[in-house]
């Protein structure tokens, strides 16, 4: 495969010297630059023939050799049905991917899962690496085929169909000349090409079998491939026997011998069929008909730029719902700013969401502050927390949504407002504006779309995509092996109450896999000890008395601390052990007067 054995010799050996391995760099580089200025001879004995072929192609094609571009890249919901049709070669490889980045923990790799088009599918490495290749694109729904991104592991080996090792400066592409990349095609039973395995790893540093290491797993992975397909076939068979044989009990079947069995029913096809879980770029996992209603009507609000509000319970997942609309809209690009309306003193909400000039007040930073409408541009604000909005806030900003436009504090100069806002929030914001808390013009203006995030109890059926998904996160988090369910225990998860509803989730979760103790499978028994009684009945009402029961302490604490320091806040809030914004924030919440 590589023709060029003594260059290859000598690339390991001037590894070792920095100086003359970035000279042969710049040497073999200037090979590339030879070419590209039309001068074949002096480059057609010294790279590998699958190289010195792709190159042509990729100058046939003009394919841009100092720029890589942003072509051919996925939408999240494009990318959603990619991955559910490739769903078996995920699943399939996953292991083995995770395995492969065991051999090479040691080292910066990053290791990655192509279909046939060339699209990413998956993606496992060293995160600081991982980091670097996320500049040229190296990350799932983008695509790298030869004629978009020049010759690389990926677009290279689908056309040659064989091993390639494609060295850094190899690459037609100049940006992806600081990877090493080692690709293998996989196929599929009947000889198919159905994608590629690639490592990519640092150029200049050294590198040991990974080529071994990537024609390996290849071909691990099609012989899951092949196993699981039989497995397939096998069951299939089997519920067609099934179905066979009920039938037969069932029907007038008249059988003599040297005569075929005839019966009143001919259909015996029972087709497979598979549990579709709905995914998105920003991790929103379940399959319950709830779950997929909510991202029904989020993926529709992406084709507007109606205002948004979101409500549910805390720990829901609020704000992922925000992400998900962000992301799949014409806005993906632009700027997705953040503002907790709950975690900001009163009186500096409208700085924060306006901004503000020098001088504006006693205060305010020299040079005065952009705010997060002029921060989020042509982007997505998004109010998280709208419920504890100060009522004096709401107007000014149900003027903003009005009108369009804004002004600084301090300053007389109007901004326009491009940006589109989402709001959410735990609290009922009907009950708010019955009780003269919130602003009826304001709530209708917001509730353009509206979108309710059940709890987790009422969509318990997610447990069983959530679950295994925070296991797989957290393992690799960890850098732990990968972790089994039990049965048992994915009943337990199903029968709690889960008050703090999927962050609560995520939370056991993660206590189960730091605790652990090296077993394969997590069980009942390595539930914290708070879970280890069925919260069905009684659970919530026990949450509420022992969250009542908090505030009242928290609440007599707070005014004890204030009595003592004769209501100074910055004391107040140091004998507590916590910031003015946190204190002026509890003030609020529990409703104490400051005396």
């Amino acid at each position: 495969m590589y023709q060029c054995k003594n260059n290859v010799r000598g690339h390991v050996f001037l590894k070792r010297n920095t100086i003359l391995y970035n000279c042969w760099r710049w040497t073999m580089a200037s090979l590339l630059a030879s070419f590209i200025h039309g001068n074949d001879a002096r480059v057609i004995n010294k790279v590998p023939s699958p190289i010195f072929q792709s190159w042509k192609r990729c100058r046939g094609l003009n394919v841009n050799h100092e720029q890589l571009f942003q072509d051919d890249i996925l939408p999240s919901n494009r990318l959603n049905e990619l991955l559910g049709k490739s769903e078996q070669l995920i699943r399939t490889a996953k292991p083995i991917l995770q395995h492969i980045f065991s051999l090479l923990r040691r080292g910066k790799y990053q290791i990655l899962l192509s279909n046939n088009e060339g699209y990413i599918l998956e993606t496992l490495g060293d995160p600081s690496f991982v980091n670097k290749t996320k500049k040229i694109f190296l990350t799932p729904g983008v695509n790298w085929r030869e004629n978009l991104k020049g010759t690389n592991g990926i677009g290279t080996v689908l056309i040659e169909q064989m091993p390639l090792a494609i060295p850094g400066w190899t690459h037609y592409s100049q940006p992806v000349s600081f990877l090493d990349c080692w690709a293998s095609p996989i196929s599929a039973s009947d000889g198919n090409l159905i994608g590629v395995l690639n490592i990519s790893g640092e150029a200049g540093a050294t590198h040991n079998h990974v080529m071994e290491i990537t024609t390996l797993g290849a071909a691990m992975i099609e012989q899951s491939l092949a196993i699981a397909e039989m497995q397939a076939k096998f069951n299939l068979s089997k519920r067609d026997l099934d179905a066979l044989g009920k039938t037969l009990l069932h029907s007038k079947a008249s059988i003599s011998k040297g005569d075929s069995i005839k019966t009143e029913q001919h259909n015996f096809f029972v087709p497979i069929s598979f549990n579709h879980t709905a995914e998105c770029e920003t991790q929103w996992h379940g399959r319950s008909p709830k779950t997929h209603s909510i991202l029904d009507i989020a993926m529709r609000a992406t084709r507007t730029d109606s205002t948004v509000l979101i409500q549910g319970e805390s720990g829901t997942g609020k704000e992922i719902i925000a992400r998900t609309i962000h992301n799949s809209s014409a806005r993906k690009e632009k700027p997705f700013v953040t503002l907790n309306c709950a975690a900001i003193p009163h009186n500096l909400v409208e700085s924060e969401l306006f901004g503000y000039t020098d001088g504006a007040f006693t205060g305010a930073k020299r040079g005065g502050q952009t705010g997060k409408f002029e921060l989020a541009g042509s982007g997505t604000i998004f109010l998280d927390e709208i419920g504890d909005m100060p009522f004096h806030v709401q107007a000014s900003l149900l003027r903003v949504l009005q009108q369009k436009e804004f002004y600084r504090i301090g300053d007389n100069k109007c901004h326009a407002m491009n940006a589109r806002v989402i709001a959410a929030t735990n609290q009922d914001l009907c009950q708010m504006v019955q009780q003269g808390k919130f602003r009826l013009d304001l709530y209708y203006r917001l509730k353009v779309i509206s979108i309710e995030i059940p709890p987790l109890r009422e969509r318990i059926e997610d447990i069983w995509d959530l679950a295994p998904y925070f296991v797989e996160k957290l393992c690799k988090k960890f850098s732990f092996p990968r972790m089994d369910i039990s049965p048992e225990l994915f009943h337990h998860l199903a029968n709690y109450q889960w008050p703090g509803n999927v962050r609560q989730l995520e939370n056991c979760i993660e206590n189960m896999i730091a605790l652990s103790t090296g077993t394969s499978t997590l069980t009942v028994a390595d539930l914290p000890i708070e879970y280890t009684t069925n919260c069905q009945s009684s659970g919530t009402s026990l949450e509420n008395q022992i969250s009542q029961q908090s505030a009242n302490l928290e609440k007599k604490l707070i005014i004890q601390a204030l009595e003592d320091v004769n209501g100074n806040i910055a004391a107040a809030a140091r004998k507590l052990g916590i910031g003015r914004t946190t204190l002026y924030r509890k003030l609020d919440k529990l409703h104490i007067v400051i005396p």
